[in-house]
């Protein structure tokens, strides 16, 4: 357990750097935060979490990139909050907010005791199938809320999937991504019916009767405490498709699935030898073992009330497919090549955003 927390731990940024961290603090009564003790956790943006001199135990996030996307997400977080305040009692539950900073983009919340997020429990493989229920009635409840007039929900597209990157990126993008990057939209922008397949996507998101989402679900955004999950980081907060929740979860799995499949043989270091049959078996095995996790989120989903339509297992695994090459594009940031695994993942991700039809039994939406 110690080993995959220190995963998502890293050294807190120097607040002397940071002023406006203390000042944000001490407007809400909380005091400064005590050194000893203090840490970061990982993610795209700065953070802090420790104790403060008052006693309390806090987290403390900034919101970084252009200011004006950082105002669109801090509004995210707000309208969640708000929504929290007319949801009934029920398994939605998020760390409680203690303030935010409009002009800062800073947002404090309450640290919650002996907790873990759900990567956590799925890297020590703790992660059970009452934990994939629940975490399918939290989305459910989320699902079906119904704002009311003072909560502001954004209702524009996603940015992501872009259908115009699958054609040409942008000068900036080409000029910034790394080598691995770029051969991922190589093999994205020759594929022309995989292309067809994100637009087919994005025309069903357009389509789909909307309500709030959370809009960037991962197992790191879920985190334990006790015996309750509780939601974070509803940045992307928005009226839209259920499906790209509802997909998100069987992504996750599905990245976790492909990860576990066998890398290139110790006799070609090139990594070039073509996927062999263990590799096959591996992934057919891998399916069967979160096949349940998935069966129990969509039960939990729909115990809630929500429809379990067709329509939204098919999108679902769409959104499956295309959580999983987002992924791959956010490690192939980080390297210069392309490695086999991740080759593998794309085809995987190719598979299922073709033939979502012939996928929604063997992923566990219907029996």
């Amino acid at each position: 357990m110690t080993t995959a927390r220190r995963r998502y731990l890293t050294r807190a940024t120097d607040l002397s750097q940071v002023p406006a961290v203390a000042a944000f603090l001490r407007g809400l009564g909380l005091g400064d935060f005590v050194p000893d003790g203090l840490v970061s956790h990982t993610g795209r943006n700065e953070n802090w979490s420790g104790t403060t001199t008052s006693g309390r135990a806090v987290f403390v996030k900034s919101l970084g990139g252009e200011p004006e996307d950082a105002q669109r997400r801090l509004r995210g977080i707000i309208a969640f909050e708000e929504l929290l305040e007319d949801a009934p009692a029920g398994t939605l539950r998020a760390p409680r907010c203690l303030g935010w900073s409009e002009e800062d983009a800073l947002v404090a919340y309450e640290m919650l005791p002996l907790s873990r997020t759900g990567a956590e429990l799925a890297d020590a493989k703790e992660f059970g199938e009452g934990h994939a229920r629940q975490i399918g009635e939290m989305i459910g409840e989320l699902h079906g809320l119904k704002p009311s007039g003072r909560v502001r929900l954004d209702t524009s597209a996603p940015s992501q999937p872009s259908v115009a990157a699958f054609t040409a990126l942008p000068l900036e993008s080409h000029r910034t991504s790394s080598a691995a990057e770029l051969r991922v939209w190589s093999m994205l922008q020759q594929d022309a019916e995989l292309v067809e397949a994100i637009v087919e996507l994005r025309r069903a998101e357009a389509a789909a009767e909307t309500c709030p989402t959370h809009g960037d679900l991962r197992l790191d955004q879920l985190l334990l405490s006790g015996h309750d999950f509780h939601l974070l980081d509803c940045e992307e907060l928005r009226l839209g498709d259920p499906a790209r929740d509802t997909g998100a979860f069987i992504g996750e799995w599905l990245h976790r699935a492909v990860a576990t499949l066998p890398g290139p043989a110790r006799n070609d270091p090139t990594g070039t030898e073509p996927v062999d049959r263990e590799v096959v078996a591996r992934g057919a095995q891998e399916l069967l073992r979160i096949r349940p996790l998935v069966r129990q989120f969509h039960e939990g989903y729909v115990s809630t009330g929500r429809p379990g339509t067709h329509s939204l297992h098919l999108q679902s695994v769409r959104f499956a497919g295309w959580h999983l090459i987002d992924r791959v594009l956010a490690q192939a940031s980080q390297s210069s090549v392309l490695h086999p695994v991740q080759r593998a993942a794309m085809g995987i991700a190719r598979t299922v955003l073709l033939t979502p039809e012939a996928l929604i039994t063997t992923l566990g939406l219907k029996d």
